[in-house]
């Protein structure tokens, strides 16, 4: 290899740079819309009601066994004890107690007063638990077509328990039933055909078996051409068992790419799989076209998700993905580096919603991977155990955290805090690497700058959220983000050249975001914030360029 290509291949994006680049953060969940009970404790009252009354000084549960402990009980109604109570004020202590197991999520649940002797001072206060009812039809669904309605009704009867009902299942059933593509559904509770009982009414809405998106945007790469155009067209429950098949491509100037993706259900529990292939190919362009640097970038995987948790307020997701990524790189019609890696991750993710100044929303996501690394062309075998060492097994470990805070105070006023990173134990693949710059990174900088083993990025986000009218939303935003990287975990002689292994990078701006019924149109403006020591010789980012000041433009339509 001639030292010139191998100067250009240091500045130059590679196939696993590339790929890497591609790689977006899943947008976080949305609050569910389940309404909740009201559980406000019944007061006793005063002692000025008319009527028959009685002396109670014992009182005793039936058939709440399973539902509350017997102390907690008794103490609910320990003010009651000793007195002199009307009609009406033991009726309040019964709601008392149907609020207490309506505070525990038994949904159904209910406390009355059977008829009883009240002469010996003694209260029996009784308790339905509140269960549906037994057999096929505990769970009805209309709406749906005669293929797919009794699979939805599997779902919500695996999410049900056969006991007593709580609000944590009626929820898990209702949106796992809406993660169903093309599936809108809402329930409702009826009385059941068995004394006691209730059955889950649930309404179910399909929507059209297809779907239609396009975009164009400035987010890619300079060396292969940074305004990109894609398209994408989905295939909703193409076989009728909940699946989705997806295909995409994209293109810009240097580079274009394909992913086809199909996820199904497994069974009713919630659990799911996938399957996706990508396949990238690239040449690089601008001041570095004469060296004919080209290549291509294959991935397969298949992975599976299960939630753990699914309710409107808290929602976590375990998920394992297999994947295998062919990576090969040419320049001047010769292959530089033709590598293979085999990749194992398993991530945990969810998030939360809470009441804290007004109410927020919180995300968190951790992940840990394993993989291996082989190097098939010599010449790369030789100059790897010279150099970064990257041939072998890998480690390394992903974070995410965020929460965007409303103002009860200020309505339409949020404030978004988070961060993101990763962690390596040794030096890794350029598609393994963590980046610092882009539009989802520290948005002063360009797509690939600072990319290292070890980083992360923190963003803070003032947002001021308007309706205009006629169907359209609008979102101003004043940012700030900074994020450190650590270049290489092993450090080698001469890996540096002359630029600190670890360093950061900061930036602020403002943005806006216009969405209409069936369009977004999103722009940013950035500008550094301090000096970039990773900077090249000529006193460059990794783009090539000197420029403080970046702009980010996107529109997308759906169909």
């Amino acid at each position: 290899m001639s030292l010139s290509v191998s100067v250009a291949w240091a500045a130059a994006p590679d196939a696993g740079q590339l790929l890497n680049e591609q790689r977006r953060l899943t947008p976080p969940a949305q609050r569910g819309d389940l309404d909740k009970a009201p559980t406000v404790n019944a007061p006793l009252g005063g002692d000025q009601q008319a009527g028959l009354r009685a002396r109670i000084d014992r009182i005793r549960f039936t058939g709440a066994d399973d539902l509350i402990p017997e102390a907690e009980l008794q103490a609910l109604v320990a003010d009651a004890k000793g007195r002199q109570l009307s009609h009406s004020q033991l009726q309040a202590l019964a709601a008392r107690v149907t609020a207490a197991l309506q505070k525990r999520g038994f949904v159904l649940a209910r406390a009355y007063l059977p008829r009883q002797d009240l002469t010996q001072g003694e209260l029996e206060i009784a308790v339905l638990s509140g269960r549906l009812q037994s057999g096929a039809h505990r769970v009805r669904v209309t709406g749906a077509d005669e293929a797919l309605a009794p699979r939805l009704g599997a779902i919500a009867d695996a999410a049900l328990a056969y006991g007593p009902v709580r609000y944590e299942q009626l929820e898990r059933a209702l949106l796992l039933i809406n993660d169903v593509p093309g599936v809108q559904a809402r329930a409702t509770l009826e009385r059941g055909d068995e004394p006691g009982t209730s059955r889950l009414d649930v309404r179910a809405e399909t929507g059209r078996a297809w779907a239609l998106d396009a975009s164009v945007d400035d987010y890619n790469n300079r060396y292969t051409g940074q305004w990109r155009i894609g398209a994408a067209a989905s295939l909703i429950r193409p076989l009728n068992r909940e699946d989705l098949l997806q295909a995409s491509v994209s293109r810009t100037d240097g580079s274009r790419q394909a992913a086809l993706v199909y996820g199904f259900a497994v069974g009713a529990s919630g659990l799911r799989a996938q399957l996706a292939t990508t396949w990238l190919d690239y040449h690089v362009g601008e001041e570095l076209k004469p060296l004919d640097l080209r290549g291509t970038a294959r991935t397969v995987s298949a992975s599976l998700s299960y939630p753990l948790l699914r309710g409107r307020e808290r929602n976590l997701w375990v998920s394992a993905e297999g994947e295998q990524r062919t990576l090969v790189d040419d320049a001047l019609g010769q292959t530089l580096r033709d590598r293979r890696l085999n990749r194992l991750s398993v991530n945990v993710y969810g998030n939360a919603w809470d009441d804290v100044l007004g109410g927020a929303q919180n995300d968190f996501g951790l992940g840990v991977t394993s993989g291996t690394v082989a190097l098939r062309e010599a010449g790369d075998q030789i100059a790897d155990a010279m150099t970064a060492r990257t041939s072998g097994s890998y480690d390394k470990a992903t974070w995410r955290v965020s929460r965007l805070q409303t103002a009860q105070a200020l309505p339409g006023w949020g404030l978004f805090v988070g961060g993101y990173g990763q962690i390596s134990a040794r030096n890794l693949d350029s598609s393994e690497k963590f980046l610092l710059g882009g539009p989802s990174g520290v948005r002063a900088y360009p797509v690939g700058e600072a990319s290292g083993d070890n980083g992360w990025v923190g963003t803070a986000e003032l947002r001021r959220e308007l309706r205009i009218g006629n169907g359209l939303a609008a979102q101003l935003i004043a940012f700030a983000d900074y994020g450190r990287v650590e270049q290489h975990e092993r450090p080698w002689t001469g890996a540096l050249a002359g630029q600190p292994n670890a360093y950061g990078l900061g930036g602020a701006g403002l943005g806006a975001n216009l969405a209409g019924e069936r369009w977004t149109l999103r722009a940013s403006w950035a500008h550094a914030v301090g000096h970039n020591a990773g900077r090249t010789a000529a006193g460059r980012d990794a783009d090539g360029r000197d420029d403080r000041q970046r702009f980010w433009l996107q529109a997308s339509f759906h169909y």
